[in-house]
């Protein structure tokens, strides 16, 4: 039984015309892929001529008509849109024929920061976007047969129908959940009993979630087989990569997106980067290394050159496995995760990060979870689950931040539980100013 196909059934998406598309134009040569960005891109810039009244009048106001797209180049005529922007413009984003557009949802993205946006997607961009997850789901090896646990929390939502079907959809594509809420050694024998018994391959999960689980399984000296770990949300670390590796005797298969837009790269088995889903996404560089993108099947939303606070950085390379399409070198997280100083220095939260793993800080205090509090410009706190600093260890990181970072004043708390954003992701900067 093809499980793809009774779902579009039930859900009314295309899951299995876009899997099948993206089976064979992950081979595309530059200039094809190229091509097809062009094509779609003319019929969205169309669309929203004569429909988003935003784009409407952006375009008459520069002279610009659809058939002026004869280039991709042509994007960098368009403004930068933000979530601010969208919400002052909200129904100036909100097309003229939405009713007519198949299977248009609503929702909201933003869980992390704060910054709530109430988005609409439809059909086609859920059958893109869940077309591009299943073609990620053959480069990791996963066979239909497979059983995957998912490690994240939520409720269930949406109507009893809705209900029902992401129950079918459970059963059909093998999936079991369990909540990274308040991990407890209970709760992880619990799952690795669930591993055992129902011989899952995979977990799917967030970064965080999955190096905090690898953890209390090597702390109980727990260890199970896996074919793979696929994480999203947050930056994946080298610590844990090697640490997914000597407990679950499997790689980490990375992807990202954004509520917005879903599915925009995915690591494949060579790990030489997250290859960009060039069929339904074009990804600029912005300022700095902040990531515009551009949705080419979203019409009951569009985002054009759509700056989502993310920053990464892009590849020169291509990869070893022979596809062309543009890599993501690395997720370096949201442009939030950044503390601002007195002395006017934008300190990104990896650089802890390194400093407390790099050091042996966190290795020597069995550190599972940190995050970084900034009450003011001057003074910082370090919340961590761990066993106590040393006097020694505390004044290594003392040293550092003050001969690297300026003359802070630092706080070290113990804590029983550090609380993830609303959204269930891991926040490794709050900060109160």
């Amino acid at each position: 039984m093809n499980s793809i196909k009774v779902l579009d059934l039930l859900t009314g998406k295309s899951v299995w015309k876009a899997y099948c598309e993206y089976k064979e134009s992950q081979w595309f040569s530059r200039d094809d892929m190229d091509a097809l960005k062009l094509e779609k891109l003319r019929k969205l810039i169309n669309h929203c001529y004569i429909n988003v009244p935003y784009y409407t009048a952006f375009m008459k106001n520069i002279g610009m008509i659809p058939s002026d797209v004869n280039d991709l180049s042509v994007l960098s005529k368009f403004p930068i849109t933000t979530k601010e922007i969208i919400k002052e413009n909200y129904y100036g984003f909100t097309p003229l024929n939405l009713k007519l557009i198949k299977g248009n949802k609503s929702g909201q993205t933003g869980g992390t920061t704060g910054n709530i946006l109430i988005k609409r997607n439809d059909a086609a961009t859920r059958s893109s976007g869940w077309g591009a997850y299943k073609r990620f789901e053959d480069w990791m090896g996963k066979e239909p047969s497979d059983k995957m646990l998912l490690y994240w929390g939520g409720v269930a939502k949406g109507s009893a129908r809705e209900r029902i079907v992401g129950l079918i959809s459970s059963y059909l594509n093998k999936t079991i959940t369990f909540s990274p809420e308040n991990l407890t050694v209970e709760q992880a024998q619990r799952i690795y009993h669930a591993l055992n018994r129902l011989d899952v391959r995979y977990i799917r999960t967030y970064s965080q979630a999955a190096f905090e689980l690898a953890k209390t399984f090597h702390d109980l000296g727990l260890k199970f087989k896996l074919k793979g770990v696929t994480t999203t949300a947050e930056p994946v670390q080298a610590e844990h990569r090697e640490l997914i590796r000597q407990v679950f005797s499997c790689e980490i298969f990375d992807q990202y997106g954004c509520g917005e837009i879903g599915g925009v790269a995915f690591e494949c088995d060579h790990h030489k980067g997250l290859h960009i889903t060039e069929e339904r996404v074009i990804v600029e560089a912005g300022v700095g290394r902040e990531l515009l993108m551009t949705d080419l099947d979203n019409f009951s939303m569009p985002f054009i050159r759509y700056a989502n606070d993310d920053e990464a950085e892009f590849s020169e390379e291509e990869c070893t496995c022979g596809r062309k399409s543009r890599l993501l070198k690395s997720i370096l997280g949201r442009t939030s995760d950044y503390l601002y100083l007195y002395n006017g220095k934008k300190v990104h939260w990896g650089l802890f990060l390194h400093l407390l793993f790099d050091t042996g800080v966190a290795k020597n205090s069995n550190m599972k979870k940190f995050q970084i509090r900034q009450d003011s410009p001057d003074s910082l706190a370090i919340r961590m689950i761990s066993d106590p600093l040393t006097s020694f260890d505390k004044a290594k990181i003392c040293t550092y931040i003050k001969d690297n970072i300026g003359d802070l004043s630092i706080e070290f708390i113990q804590e029983k539980e550090i609380e993830n954003a609303p959204s269930g992701k891991y926040r490794p900067v709050v900060r109160n100013f």
